[in-house]
């Protein structure tokens, strides 16, 4: 461990204190918890003015949608992180890139759910990642194959292919869809995980797995509670066949729970896992969704970056964590901007933050 820190301090100096001072302009918690009070997005882009998304978001017109807005936070994000890959040398440039490739994962789910809704290239090459790393030439070649299983075969491997292969695919309800996508996006994380336990040693490894591991166990527990509201009989052939904190007694009772109810109470008593899903029950039978999800993992990744940076700094998890919590805040700009849009309260947005 002393070697990979005498690495960091020959190699990757200058990135660490890149990301370090960018981290301080990072919005603080009271700070998007106040946006959520503007009753206009003018008056958000206003107030991002000296913040680093101010350069791009002043050159919106007046008349902009928030869809513009949105996908401009989307663009200042991206060009972050490219100058930081930019910047970057060795090891820690190809750990973004491997960052990367898991929006790539998120863009090809996107793009067989929109191909199988039947919906436009258009409307689907406006909602893609800037982080990815594939081009638009890239995905409107996929886009243009017209049969779904020559698609997945095209777009991902054979893991990918199997752990579709059973799944019928034609005029997917929103809740199939969803499952569809989840399926997906782990198939994408596996591959993260895979670089993350493979290529990375001592303190780097064990700051940067609690993040990516976690996301591998919360995807599995998504695709599992999908898979009880759908009512299929067999979910196991659609789960990432790696784990970090979920054991396998927990996966088999989740498994074998009757109904997603009783998954949730069972995920619900997990001694990790129940700090981060607490009242999952109470909200899903609130919401009768799954959403509520989403905002719970993202906060948890956020506590987790929160804590790479109060310790060791030189570790690729600076670099992770900073990604994850820029990640994060410009999603909950994005929900800001999409509430106040769709007219709702302050109090109706914040719950769709992760703070």
């Amino acid at each position: 461990m002393l070697r990979d820190t005498i690495v960091h301090l020959l190699r990757d100096n200058f990135t660490e204190a890149e990301i370090r001072g960018k981290k301080s302009y990072l919005l603080e918690r009271q700070q998007l918890q106040s946006l959520t009070e503007f009753k206009s997005q003018t008056e958000v882009i206003g107030f991002l003015a000296d913040s680093p998304y101010g350069p791009e978001l002043s050159k919106l017109p007046d008349s902009a949608s928030p869809a513009e807005v949105e996908r401009t936070i989307g663009e200042s994000l991206a060009r972050t992180v490219e100058n930081i890959e930019t910047s970057a040398k060795g090891n820690v440039r190809q750990f973004i890139v491997e960052y990367r490739r898991r929006y790539d994962a998120r863009d090809l789910a996107r793009l067989l759910v929109f191909k199988l809704q039947g919906r436009p290239w258009e409307e689907y090459v406006a909602t893609r990642s800037p982080l990815g790393t594939l081009s638009d030439k890239q995905l409107r070649k996929l886009y243009n194959i017209e049969n779904p299983r020559d698609l997945i075969e095209e777009m991902g491997d054979q893991t990918l292919e199997d752990r579709l292969e059973d799944m019928q695919l034609e005029n997917p309800s929103p809740d199939k869809a969803a499952l569809i996508r989840d399926i997906i996006v782990g198939w994408g994380d596996e591959r993260f995980y895979a670089y993350a336990r493979n290529e990375l040693t001592g303190r780097d490894r064990a700051s940067c797995v609690p993040i990516i591991g976690s996301a591998i166990d919360l995807g599995n527990i998504g695709i599992i509670l999908r898979g009880k509201l759908l009512g299929l009989a067999d979910i196991r052939s659609h789960l990432v066949p790696v784990s970090w904190k979920l054991d396998p007694k927990t996966l088999e009772a989740l498994l074998a729970a009757e109904d997603i109810q009783q998954a949730l109470d069972r995920i619900g008593a997990h001694r990790y896992y129940r700090r981060i899903l607490v009242g999952s029950r109470q909200k899903y039978e609130e919401t009768k969704s799954l959403a509520f999800m989403e905002v719970l993992a993202r906060e948890h990744f956020a506590r987790l970056g929160h804590e790479i940076f109060l310790g060791i700094p030189y570790t690729l998890g600076v670099v992770l964590a900073f990604l994850v919590l820029k990640d994060n805040e410009a999603r909950n700009l994005s929900a800001i901007i999409s509430g106040i849009d769709a007219g709702l309260s302050p109090e109706q947005v914040r719950p769709l933050l992760a703070t």
